[in-house]
């Protein structure tokens, strides 16, 4: 049930055009002399036998041909393996890769823009005073005082500091620094946003950290023996075309 049914040849187009043409020829000389041999000298019944069996063989020998079978049409020579992948091996080379592009050094892209307002700005030395306000602030820390080093800083974190020694002087209490050993300093982060430059200076130190009683010298928290490392970022503004640089925030970098 499954099978495919054969499919019987048929005869081509010239082989039943000129068996029609033979028969037709036959049926008409027949018609013919039935209408016309009766009364005249037409042809006899034989001929026309003789006529129709020449037909009949015809008919039999192109009917039985088998139809030669229809060809697909022109068709291309197959395509050359080499060109159908997509690429082109053409003298065996290949097209050198494009290399990526890099993108700018955030650091000194912001180091440019400066440079752009202010072109003798020199980083080494900004490093060097840098590493200065941070002993005074240091120093000015402990003794609860901003007189000395309060045009260094920003009216924002001036005012926290000022905040923090009166909760200090209230409680009778004493934040002590001392032994401090900067192990780097380095500028991490720089530019110029809404028209002002800024510089942000990473600290790395060693240093002692505790609290006294302020009337006794009691220790009340830290450690007088065991130094301890912080990492803090300092970040200095100004507005473009100025000297006026001011410390306007420090960052705790935790580990």
């Amino acid at each position: 049930m499954n099978q495919r049914q054969q499919q019987t040849p048929q005869a081509g187009g010239f082989g039943r055009g000129l068996m029609g043409g033979l028969v037709g020829g036959a049926l008409g000389a027949m018609l013919f002399g039935s209408l016309f041999g009766a009364s005249g000298s037409g042809m006899g019944i034989l001929p026309l036998l003789l006529l129709g069996g020449v037909g009949f063989f015809l008919y039999k020998r192109f009917a039985n041909r088998p139809a030669a079978p229809s060809g697909p049409g022109y068709q291309p020579p197959p395509m050359d393996s080499r060109f159908q992948s997509g690429g082109s091996t053409f003298g065996s080379s290949q097209a050198p890769a494009v290399p990526p592009i890099r993108d700018t050094d955030p650091l000194q892209a912001g180091l440019a823009e400066i440079r752009t307002t202010d072109p003798g700005f020199d980083e080494k030395y900004f490093l060097e005073v840098a590493s200065d306000v941070f002993f005074k602030i240091q120093a000015g820390w402990v003794r609860r005082d901003l007189s000395s080093y309060r045009q260094l800083l920003g009216d924002q974190l001036a005012a926290e500091y000022a905040e923090q020694f009166a909760r200090m002087k209230e409680q009778g209490q004493i934040n002590k620094l001392e032994s401090i050993a900067v192990r780097r300093v380095e500028i991490v982060a720089a530019g110029s946003e809404n028209n002002e430059d800024f510089v942000t200076v990473l600290f790395t130190a060693n240093l002692l950290d505790y609290t006294v009683d302020e009337a006794t010298d009691a220790l009340v928290s830290g450690s007088m023996t065991e130094p301890v490392k912080f990492a803090e970022k300092w970040t200095w503004a100004r507005p473009v075309r100025t000297e006026g640089w001011k410390l306007e925030g420090i960052e705790v970098v935790e580990d």
